[in-house]
């Protein structure tokens, strides 16, 4: 009889201190959207046509180039245009219509690596997390609706600056690690990752499938140089990068543990101007 009350004790100390978590995310998410604006202003807001510039560089091998963004949402559908003026590389389009996605590819049938990542773990689109605040479809406007979670993950420290972390879990099974930081003062969201490790297959032999080492990926979304738009606090400034850690290839093996790290491709995406309310064609959401 002891062990049975002590279970049920400490199971009602764990139902306890859920729903304290549970009430912790739900008065932050409330925060957190205060600090765009007032609900009346948040509900009077149908789409949302954002333009900007980008400077474009990858930081190993030096390569950049400037360009132009283009990001049209209207409730959980976007378009986003990353333009450069590259013939082998012009930049990236993705288009949601709030389940499916389509990816532009680089020629066809040929993905960028950002594209391919992006097409492969589509739930960056469908569950509201790219573009962060700057998209009307912004996953924590209806957390309810998209049978979405977070989980409190306490304050962390990066590039000097403690922020407020959560993990988001999305309405289906994901094989990525999404962290949401926000800022502690404004409970402004600065900083979406997505983080990927694939593990190496089945060799052969033990011996092969022991020297085979794990593929990671890692896409960071930052947001900095707020400004009020229609009553909004959003982003004017909206930094993505994206790289991966992959295997070295054994004849031309290289320093860290035999990991050759894959250049890391940097969009600093300044915003010029953002609309809201404005004429769309539907069409622009066609997911083919």
């Amino acid at each position: 009889m002891r062990s049975l009350a002590t279970f049920v004790a400490l199971l009602a100390m764990l139902s306890v201190g859920s729903a304290k978590d549970d009430l912790l995310v739900g008065d932050f998410v409330k925060q957190h959207l205060n600090s765009i604006g007032t609900e009346q202003a948040r509900a009077a807001v149908k789409n949302r046509a954002t333009e900007g510039t980008i400077q474009f560089h990858m930081q190993h091998q030096g390569g950049s180039a400037v360009g132009k963004e283009v990001f049209v949402s209207g409730g959980n559908k976007l378009v986003s245009l990353l333009k450069l003026p590259n013939p082998n590389y012009h930049g990236e389009r993705f288009v949601s219509d709030g389940k499916r996605t389509t990816i532009a590819t680089m020629k066809p049938g040929v993905y960028s690596e950002l594209g391919q990542f992006v097409n492969s773990q589509n739930e960056i689109l469908t569950s509201g997390l790219w573009g962060g605040t700057l998209s009307t479809g912004w996953a924590l406007f209806d957390l309810p609706g998209r049978h979405a979670g977070l989980q409190y993950m306490g304050r962390k420290k990066i590039d000097g600056r403690e922020l407020q972390q959560f993990r988001f879990l999305p309405s289906k099974r994901s094989d990525l690690e999404i962290r949401l930081y926000f800022d502690p003062e404004t409970a402004r969201h600065v900083m979406t990752t997505c983080e990927l490790t694939i593990a190496p297959q089945i060799a052969a032999s033990e011996l092969e499938t022991a020297n085979q080492k794990s593929t990671s990926y890692r896409l960071e979304e930052r947001f900095a140089n707020f400004k009020q738009y229609d009553g909004l606090w959003l982003p004017g400034q909206w930094t993505i990068q994206f790289g991966l850690d992959v295997p070295s290839d054994p004849d031309h093996p290289v320093a860290f543990g035999g990991y050759a790290r894959s250049d890391v491709w940097e969009f600093s995406v300044s915003v010029t101007s953002i609309s809201q309310n404005v004429q769309l064609d539907p069409k622009n959401f066609e997911v083919k």
